[in-house]
């Protein structure tokens, strides 16, 4: 299904429809499984902190048996030969730079205008991070989630999969693009309200809009995206593990 909108003028009418309706059944599946689980295991009140990592572990074993399906693998949706460590690198400083001016300048933002509205608006739960700040053996496990959640399977599900995959769903309409870019972003800092609330959510948002924007610019290789999320989410983990920021 290695359907480019820019090229869905050149094909037939009945083969766009396909890979659209594969699209549209790659896309519910792959969320159906994650919401699904995720709702579940947060509703358990001892699981609920290990609700995202088993959900989006679920719904990348979901995306991998899709991709096999369609003939397609990881690579053809970003985990590619790295074109060269110097290009990667500096692609790397560039997304680390970029996201995480997004995450603040559009949390501060949210804060500010929001006011007592997003005060009242708290997660829904917390004290994630409560037995991190001194624990070195709850830091190695976070640092563990960080890269393998964050790092990867969050940018191979949201970057990856999803803006391909509503690329593909919207080929037919204008900015189809754009709306593929979106959509991803939307639904990520929607994943993030439950213990970060609604500045947390907006911020992750707005960092997701940006890596989408990104993946493209990068001519579709993750892998300057997983490292610079993986480095955010450390430096964070950090803070938090030695005390200089709050845990949350």
């Amino acid at each position: 299904m290695k359907i480019a909108s820019s090229r869905t003028k050149q094909l037939p009418k009945d083969t766009v429809d396909k890979a659209a309706q594969k699209a549209a059944i790659d896309i519910g599946l792959v969320l159906g499984t994650m919401l699904i689980l995720k709702y579940a295991l947060l509703s358990v009140e001892t699981l609920w902190t290990y609700a995202g990592p088993i959900s989006l572990l679920s719904a990348l074993a979901v995306a991998s048996w899709r991709l096999r399906k369609s003939g397609e693998s990881w690579v053809d949706l970003g985990l590619k030969r790295l074109p060269s460590w110097r290009k990667t690198l500096v692609w790397t400083f560039v997304a680390l730079v970029l996201t995480t001016a997004a995450g603040i300048l559009l949390e501060s933002v949210i804060s500010s205008a929001l006011g007592d509205v997003a005060a009242q608006a708290a997660p829904s739960k917390s004290g994630r991070f409560a037995g991190l700040p001194g624990n070195t053996a709850a830091f190695i496990y976070w640092l563990a989630v960080a890269w393998i959640i964050g790092g990867f399977t969050e940018e191979m599900l949201f970057r990856g999969l999803l803006i391909t995959r509503f690329e593909t769903l919207f080929s037919r309409i204008p900015f189809g693009l754009v709306v593929a870019i979106i959509m991803p972003a939307v639904l990520f800092g929607q994943q993030h309200y439950y213990y970060q609330g609604i500045g947390g959510a907006f911020a992750t948002g707005g960092v997701a809009l940006v890596s989408g924007i990104l993946y493209v610019v990068f001519q579709r290789n993750l892998w300057p995206l997983s490292l610079s999320h993986g480095l955010a989410n450390t430096v964070g983990l950090t803070l938090i593990y030695t005390g200089l920021q709050p845990a949350t």
